[in-house]
């Protein structure tokens, strides 16, 4: 009799522990898509955030059947009216060793290589330490322009190599185009 309350109580023990298990990576799977769902809602509010700043030469667009493994809306920026092309003469700029809080100013020069006027609606540093500068009118076609960044580095990037990223958002295909600057940051 002893010998069967131990096998059952065994049993008992070995069926609580299995449902446990099932019941923790139950909630781990649920936790991991929430995750992704509040990731990728981020990712929508913060791409609809920075191109309300836009005019009309680019729209959201938020069709929701476009991810169906989300249900959430697209945040691929796409033109609105007649497209052109853009031409970085240099897309990478290294600015060697810099000191902290020193600025460091370049002009990324473009030419607009299509055969419409380029319009650039924005353009946006990957952080605060970046910070753009561009043209507000029209750049005709075969006519160049400048993007002018300066680069002020903080303490905290000191003592390590630094890459930035200058998103540029224009009235071309794809709507975003990308240049980048490089520094080595020591402190003072």
């Amino acid at each position: 009799m002893m010998e069967n309350i131990k096998i059952g109580l065994l049993g008992l023990i070995t069926v609580l522990s299995g449902y446990s298990v099932y019941q923790v990576s139950t909630v781990k799977g649920e936790m991991e898509t929430l995750k992704e769902e509040m990731s990728a809602k981020m990712t929508m509010f913060n791409a609809a955030s920075s191109n309300a700043n836009q005019q009309n030469a680019t729209s959201v667009n938020t069709n929701p059947t476009t991810n169906p493994n989300t249900n959430l809306p697209s945040t691929e920026v796409k033109n609105v009216g007649p497209t052109t092309s853009i031409k970085f003469g240099e897309e990478v700029h290294d600015f060697g060793t810099v000191e902290v809080e020193s600025e460091n100013l370049y002009a990324f020069t473009f030419t607009n290589t299509g055969s419409e006027p380029l319009k650039i609606t924005n353009a946006k540093g990957s952080c605060g330490c970046t910070v753009p500068q561009w043209p507000k009118e029209p750049i005709l076609p075969g006519q160049t322009g400048t993007i002018d960044v300066k680069f002020t580095p903080n303490a905290g990037q000191a003592g390590q190599p630094i890459e930035k990223i200058v998103t540029v958002t224009a009235n071309t295909s794809p709507a975003n185009t990308m240049v980048r600057i490089k520094a080595n940051v020591i402190a003072k």
